[in-house]
């Protein structure tokens, strides 16, 4: 379970006006520890996020995105968003309390955008993993397994498909693929085996999670349904 919401701004369709922090607090919200962070008063968190190629700095250990006329902590930097920036839909978002009425319709990140986004996740913190280790949540990787199982490989390889249309999130694919391929292909590998610990330690899952990355890859390396413009989806 999560209590927290991520969005992704798109810097591109932002206006300059309503102030984005002005808005939050009208709502609620107050700035947490981090750039990026609002915490409502019931601890609900919403983490506001821009891709750094919108962030409006090139600085290498910059956190929070220039997005002015915005205050300046607004929203944090984030990669591996960038798919979800054109892989989206329309969704309808209902209150799940009976005699809620409230709905509100929010884009949502396809399928392949937030495997995308999980991934890239996954691989910063296993790079930190001997610095931070409290950051690497077995729960993220049970999170690709879940998604794995309930989206048919034709979808997943239709939403890689879209993120070629876009060099950043091109960019961003091929880096999740890798990582899905070095740490989820076989049941030892690292985000396998993080699944099956976040299940409890079920034997099924760590072979069953190699299983489901192996099959797409191999949609995406194979067939026709995995090319868009003659374009392969092998990384790098």
């Amino acid at each position: 379970m999560t209590t927290d919401a991520d969005l992704a701004v798109n810097t591109c369709e932002l206006a300059n006006a309503p102030e984005i922090g002005e808005m939050m607090r009208a709502a609620g919200f107050t700035p947490g520890p981090n750039p990026g962070h609002w915490v409502a008063v019931n601890n609900i968190a919403v983490d506001l996020m821009v891709v750094p190629h919108q962030a409006g700095t090139i600085k290498a250990t910059a956190r929070a995105a220039r997005i002015t006329p915005h205050e300046k902590l607004t929203a944090r930097i984030a990669r591996g968003l960038e798919p979800a920036l054109l892989d989206n839909e329309i969704a309808s978002i209902m209150a799940l309390e009976p005699g809620d009425s409230r709905k509100c319709d929010l884009r949502v990140a396809g399928p392949a955008a937030l495997l995308t986004a999980k991934a890239i996740k996954l691989g910063e913190r296993l790079e930190q993993v001997d610095r931070q280790p409290d950051r690497l949540k077995e729960k993220d990787s049970l999170d690709v397994f879940r998604l794995l199982q309930a989206i048919e490989v034709p979808d997943l390889v239709s939403g890689f498909g879209k993120h070629r249309e876009d060099e950043h999130a091109t960019a961003a694919t091929d880096e999740a693929l890798n990582i899905f391929r070095t740490h989820g292909s076989t049941p030892g590998g690292q985000l396998a085996r993080l699944a099956s610990a976040a299940a409890q330690g079920d034997p099924a899952i760590a072979p069953a999670f190699a299983a489901l990355v192996n099959e797409l890859l191999a949609a995406l390396r194979g067939g026709p349904s995995s090319r868009r413009e003659g374009q392969g989806f092998d990384s790098p």
